[in-house]
């Protein structure tokens, strides 16, 4: 071989044993790396905000039938001129104060209890038998009800309003954490992707180191007379085919590992120590789910908006209605100079106010209110539709990712029983040569074919491994790993 060849093999494996070398004692493991992921990535951090940002934003629902204090101050005068000749005045001083609760309950009642005080003091009043400055305090406790009979009926905007909030909040927080989940589990998949990167290196490692022994073995034999010519060529190409499949195993493995960077939020080209290897007696036993777990993330805020929709278009086809109101109310007055005695006085039904309404509004657009209100229909047969095919798509990658466990399964125990097969066969034909009944050459081919073996077996395994991780998304904990 020459001198550039080897120096070329030479420096590609210095690369890799130093890219494995990275402390092989502790290896991180899956857990371990999902925490890390969990405290240092910017993007799983955002999710997660938002998720809570939004199931905390689920109880701005409950304010609208929630008590409000209803609080008010003014002080202020008047100067214009009085009403006529008989009673005159210069300026009113007027200082106004209320509080209260108001309430609007499901079934559509709106009310309001408030307790208002009022002084008016006249400067310069010219009055037959009244002093020139008068002071008194008014005090008013007062009943407000309200009750739609039409547009709005018996607390029907409301309603929807109210479940208006709390479904689009709640839509917010189901995609945030079907984000979170996937974020999670595409981490998973990145890990054992790197996993799998680096056991790959290390058999296309040995696979090269035993194709220059090969090499090395077969031009020995030329040199001595005691070979052909067309070994050492076979040698030759066996080696750069074996330097190909190293090398690109290493590109392999330095994307795995900027990916795997990436969901830690760390540079894209930092060392990253061992990971563990695949359980491969336990992926064995792998057992395939019979049923769906759940509903991914994604179907639930597909529900959340259907839900969202139904309530938006209840909300369309109320406002467009004519509005039909019978309202009231009733007050009692106290009056005098005290407020004290004013609010004693307020305590009578002798000086009650009290008034009964109908309050009417009719939209005169009758065309276009009824366009509203198809439109706001179909908004919500389309979020329907919408969440239907979500359902059905979710069925079918269901249904697909099982499958394609129980293909991959089957081909993880065919790839397995071939590695057995070929270790077998490498093992026998070692014993045949400690025994003189074979050559090195044939045993260096027969490792050959059994590192080929070792790199099926790891893919079939990184297989199961990432569809095992998407099956968490049907799952309400993406935690785990075998």
């Amino acid at each position: 071989m020459k001198k550039p060849e080897l120096m070329k093999v030479g420096s590609l494996l210095l690369i890799t044993a130093a890219i494995l070398s990275a402390n092989p004692s502790s290896a991180m493991s899956l857990n371990d790396y999902l925490n890390q992921v969990k405290q240092q990535s910017l993007g799983l951090k955002a999710s997660d905000q938002q998720a809570e940002a939004s199931a905390l934003s689920v109880r701005e629902a409950d304010l609208y039938f929630t008590p409000k204090l209803l609080a008010n101050a003014r002080v202020g005068h008047d100067g214009k001129e009085s009403f006529g000749a008989a009673v005159t005045y210069d300026r009113l001083k007027m200082q106004n104060y209320s509080l209260g609760v108001s309430q609007e309950f499901s079934f559509g009642l709106q009310t309001k209890l408030m307790y208002a005080i009022d002084n008016t003091e006249v400067e310069g009043l010219s009055a037959p038998g009244y002093p020139s400055s008068v002071s008194f305090w008014d005090a008013t406790p007062q009943l407000e009800l309200t009750m739609p009979l039409w547009k709005d009926g018996f607390g029907r905007t409301a309603r929807a309003n109210e479940e208006l909030v709390r479904q689009q909040n709640e839509a917010q927080k189901l995609g945030s954490l079907g984000q979170s989940q996937s974020y999670l589990v595409e981490a998973e998949a990145a890990y054992w992707n790197l996993s799998s990167a680096q056991e790959v290196v290390e058999v296309q490692k040995r696979a090269s180191q035993a194709a220059q022994s090969i090499l090395d073995y077969v031009s020995r034999k030329a040199r001595m007379n005691l070979g052909e010519n067309a070994d050492v060529l076979q040698a030759k190409a066996l080696v750069e085919q074996t330097t190909f499949q190293l090398q690109q195993a290493v590109n392999t493995e330095k994307a795995a590992r900027r990916n795997f960077n990436t969901f830690m939020n760390r540079g894209s080209e930092e060392a990253v120590e061992r990971l563990d290897v695949m359980n491969y007696d336990g992926l064995q036993s792998v057992a395939i789910p019979a049923q769906k777990p759940g509903n991914r993330y994604d179907v639930q805020a597909a529900a959340a908006q259907a839900r969202t929709a139904k309530a938006s278009s209840a909300l369309s086809a109320e406002k467009n209605k004519p509005q039909v109101d019978l309202y009231g109310s009733w007050a009692l007055n106290g009056r005098d100079e005290e407020l004290n005695e004013a609010m004693k006085n307020a305590g009578k039904t002798e000086k009650d106010t009290a008034f009964v309404g109908v309050r009417v509004s009719i939209p005169l657009n009758v065309g276009a209110a009824s366009d509203a209100r198809a439109g706001a229909l179909k908004a919500e047969r389309a979020a329907e539709y919408s969440l239907q095919y979500k359902q059905f798509v979710q069925e079918q990658d269901w249904n697909n990712l099982v499958q394609q466990l129980g293909e991959a399964k089957e081909g993880f125990r065919l790839a397995t029983n071939i590695v057995n097969a070929q270790k077998a066969k490498l093992d026998n034909e070692r014993t045949r040569l400690r025994q003189g009944r074979t050559t090195t050459y044939q045993v260096l081919l027969f490792e050959q074919d059994y590192s080929q073996s070792e790199v099926n077996r790891v893919k079939s395994a990184a297989l199961i491994l990432g569809l095992q991780a998407r099956i968490k998304l049907y799952q309400n904990s993406p935690e785990g790993g075998i």
